[in-house]
Order: C-alpha cells, then structure tokens, then sequence
C-alpha cells in the first residue's frame, strides 16, 4: 500500500474531491479609508518571478501579512488585496524606471485600509 503520490489525496481517496468545512467563511471587504502612502514591502524570495509576500512596514509598525486573498495584474501596476494581523489592506506595486541609468524598480504603496467581515457558509 503506497502513501501519498501523485493525483491522490491521502484524506479522501483518488480523484475525491473534500468536502467544504462547515465552519468556513468568506469575507467582504468594505473600503473604510482611501490612502496613497508609500509603505516597505518585505518579500521572501526578491529575485523569483512571483515572490511571496511577508509583510509590510506602514511608519514604524511592521504588519504581518496572514493571507493573499487576491493578486491582479494591470499594465502598468500589481495589485495585492492582503489580510494581516493588524487588519485588511490594498497593497499596489508599481515599476518605475530611472531616466538616466533605465534600471527598473519596484516601489509599493498603501492604496486602501478595509474593513473584512466574515460571512458563514450554509451548506
């Protein structure tokens, strides 16, 4: 008897799909405040192609980032909805380019503070 391997779920069986958690919540994000403020991203991997996430630096205080909830992509900026232990927030990545030396690079800023609220599943 093999454990694990490939296109198999160990808790349910193969091609068995798990069943919803009956506690489980979707969240609604309000926007409760518009902000532009430049915020330090801190990222695990800076060189990958899609590097994740850690947390962020807003003044002095550092805010955990518990949960990507969404990422999209536009032409000309990154857009990360993202839950933290100090509450919800739009995260925005925008490259820009120096003139002189044609370097690119990233700078991060603070779009929006939002409100998540819980909504419970029925089944």
């Amino acid at each position: 008897m093999s454990r694990g391997g490939r296109g198999r779920n160990r808790r349910t069986g193969p091609g068995r799909r798990e069943a919803p958690d009956p506690g489980s919540h979707d969240l609604i994000f309000i926007e409760r405040a518009r902000t532009l403020e430049p915020v330090v991203v801190e990222i695990d991997r800076p060189m990958a192609y899609r590097p994740r996430l850690v947390g962020f630096w807003r003044g002095t205080e550092f805010h955990l980032i518990a949960k990507v909830v969404t990422t999209r992509r536009e032409y000309d900026a990154v857009y990360h909805r993202v839950v933290t232990d100090r509450g919800a927030f739009d995260l925005r990545c925008v490259r820009q380019m120096d003139p002189h030396t044609l370097r690119v690079r990233r700078a991060w800023q603070l779009c929006a503070e939002l409100e998540a609220i819980p909504i419970a599943r029925l089944p």
